[in-house]
């Protein structure tokens, strides 16, 4: 519907700037011309163009064109930034550094983790070992949806330190791309290989792990925000926040 009526607007845009360009045309060649039926002519145009640009709100901001890639990763400035809502300190440190890695995208409204942890190994407290896959999601704010502008999949070990300051991450080991992801995937996860490739393939989880985060960070910050959206793809509904829930203490 929505693409329809910009069409609409596209239309009669193009119609009052021919109409205007003729105008002129004939004001230059023809001093007879009339030039109150010119200043009706225009009035109409004009009202023409309003009536077309008044659409129904439903959801989304009326010159957002979710077919068109660059009004699709429109950003807006509006959105506060992505914090861990949870109560421990350690993923609040393990949130915060995947986030930052949105430093290798262009610039969005938000940028919102998405990670799945395959296990966390603190028999060091000097270095505690996070085993998992960890996306990053780049979001603009167009009505009640969050569309997706751009992310990546940064699956490795990252090295967590404790000591009287707290937390910090000292080290990420990334899985590497292409040919030599199986052999740097099992050189960097080792007996945890299998429990890692099952999770990475498993992208129904993920969705359902990215929802349920974004939901989160929605409800965090009380934003009227109901859907998120990939570019190509439907919009997805998110579902109900479970703050109190979803984030456990670390044992």
């Amino acid at each position: 519907m929505k693409k329809r009526l910009v069409g609409v607007l596209l239309v009669s845009l193009i119609a009052g700037a021919v109409a205007t360009g003729c105008g002129k045309a004939d004001v230059s060649s023809n001093e007879d011309v009339d030039t109150n039926n010119e200043e009706q002519a225009a009035v109409e145009d004009d009202a023409k163009i309003e009536e077309n640009a008044k659409i129904e709100d439903d959801g989304d901001a009326a010159d957002i064109d979710l077919d068109d890639y660059d009004s699709f990763s429109k950003k807006t400035d509006v959105l506060p930034e992505y914090e861990y809502p949870g109560p421990e300190a350690f993923y609040y440190e393990v949130y915060d550094y995947v986030e930052d890695l949105n430093e290798s995208y262009p610039e969005a409204d938000v940028s919102i983790p998405c990670i799945r942890i395959i296990d966390v190994d603190e028999s060091d407290k000097s270095d505690i070992k996070v085993y998992g896959d960890f996306y990053i999601f780049n979001y603009n704010l167009a009505g009640d949806t969050l569309t997706c502008a751009s992310g990546g999949d940064y699956p490795g070990v990252m090295h967590v330190m404790f000591d009287e300051d707290g937390y910090e991450v000292t080290k990420f080991d990334v899985v590497a791309d292409g040919e030599d992801f199986i052999p740097s995937a099992k050189e960097i996860f080792g007996d945890k290989y299998e429990d890692f490739m099952k999770v990475e393939s498993d992208q129904e989880d993920r969705e359902a792990v990215r929802a349920q985060i974004i939901s989160n960070y929605v409800f965090a910050n009380n934003l009227d925000v109901k859907y998120y959206q990939d570019y190509g793809w439907d919009k997805q509904s998110l579902p109900e926040q479970n703050i109190d829930s979803f984030y456990s203490v670390l044992d």
